[in-house]
């Protein structure tokens, strides 16, 4: 055991040296693994073409911000939700005096920022019995925090918009065994 000590003693600089080369490999070895998984999450679609688009992007939600409207998201009662199907999402449009927005199309794009394998994209359709109401089809099943954002055009012009939205607990939803 006195041997021990004193060859640590004695080679005590290499044994650190080694010891920090040992776990700088080990760290970019854990990291690579980690990156290159089947199930890791992709960075996010077309992120360069949107730093490219920056500018007017901002100019864009700065005009949104102008015209004052209000976007209401929810999940319509009264409709069941099977997981792994999509639901439907209600997205109401009032302008700055409370009158319904009508005329717009466009898509919203619901982002789970937890994971981003599961964000999804719905195109939206114009309730006909209220105006100003949209409904899209989206695939929400885990509840927590969501972002959804809000791509839209009125003629020329273009409204965006986004909001975080909590996505309740589903407990009406059938187990997977198809019994409630």
């Amino acid at each position: 055991m006195k041997k021990l000590f004193r060859l640590v003693s004695e080679y005590r600089w290499p044994i650190y040296i080694g010891g920090h080369l040992t776990m700088s490999v080990v760290a970019c070895g854990v990291l690579v693994w980690v990156a290159t998984r089947p199930d890791v999450p992709r960075p996010i679609e077309g992120y360069y073409e949107a730093a490219r688009t920056w500018d007017v992007d901002e100019a864009v939600q700065a005009a949104s911000r102008d015209l004052g409207w209000d976007v209401r998201y929810e999940l319509p009662d009264g409709i069941p939700h099977y997981p792994g199907m999509p639901r439907p999402v209600d997205i109401t449009v009032r302008d700055r005096s409370g009158d319904p927005v009508s005329g717009l199309t466009g898509r919203l794009l619901a982002i789970r920022p937890s994971d981003a394998r599961l964000n999804q994209r719905g195109e939206l359709v114009a309730v006909p019995a209220a105006a100003g109401v949209y409904r899209t089809l989206v695939r929400l099943d885990e509840p927590g925090a969501w972002e959804l954002r809000l791509d839209t055009h009125q003629g020329a012009m273009r409204f965006v918009h986004a909001a975080r939205f909590t996505v309740p607990a589903d407990t009406s939803a059938m187990r997977r065994d198809g019994r409630p």
